[in-house]
């Protein structure tokens, strides 16, 4: 089943599970705090995408991120623009003689950027800055939770939010570094009619 706003919330908490569980335990001696830190937020968004890539599956969508090689031979590249982006291709035809096949992106359903930046927003923003500039039917950023701030920066972020053409959701999660001590469940909100709205497990019951 393709992601919406009715099993959004199911997607970033199976995401956020799979990637807890699989580096719970990445403690070592030899690495330091930011690296785990950036293997973590590296896997969070491995994690992230592989879900998506589940439920789009079929020789016409393609999931692109950097951890992902299977689009290396079609397309040149591992990562399109974008952390994640989930799209159909179609096909045309080379100028060569013989001609041969060229895939090319024909509808982008999701583009999702992820920045766990607690320092400031400017990071937040910038990639942010991206989604704004993209026109997938669906975009989600994603970012930690900041204590009881998360409001503000949601609020900060309503400026973008009101130019991106896609439908809009952010969803925060715990900073990698708090994995292990202190984790938060995921919260996600929508950007609907000039404002935020968490979305809630009963999401699609709602929409209806």
């Amino acid at each position: 089943m393709p992601v919406d706003r009715s099993n959004l919330l199911e997607v970033v908490d199976a995401a956020w599970d799979a990637a807890r569980e699989a580096k719970l335990n990445d403690m070592i001696a030899d690495g330091s705090p930011k690296d785990i830190n950036r293997e973590r937020s590296a896997v969070w968004v491995d994690q992230l995408a592989r879900q998506f890539k589940c439920r789009y599956e079929g020789e016409r969508h393609r999931t692109f991120w950097r951890r992902n090689c299977e689009n290396k031979t079609e397309f040149g590249l591992h990562e399109f623009l974008f952390d994640v982006m989930v799209c159909s291709v179609s096909e045309t035809k080379s100028l060569q003689k013989p001609p041969r096949p060229l895939k090319y992106i024909a509808e982008c359903h999701w583009q999702i950027e992820s920045e766990f930046s607690r320092t400031n927003t400017r990071d937040i923003i910038v990639d942010m800055s991206k989604l704004v500039v993209g026109s997938a039917t669906h975009q989600l950023f994603t970012t930690s939770h900041r204590r009881s701030a998360n409001e503000d920066v949601l609020g900060q972020c309503s400026e973008l939010a009101a130019r991106c053409a896609g439908e809009l959701y952010f969803a925060f999660i715990s900073h990698p570094e708090s994995w292990k001590s202190a984790p938060k469940k995921p919260v996600v909100y929508q950007w609907i009619a000039g404002d935020w709205q968490q979305l809630s497990p009963f999401a699609a019951a709602q929409q209806d």
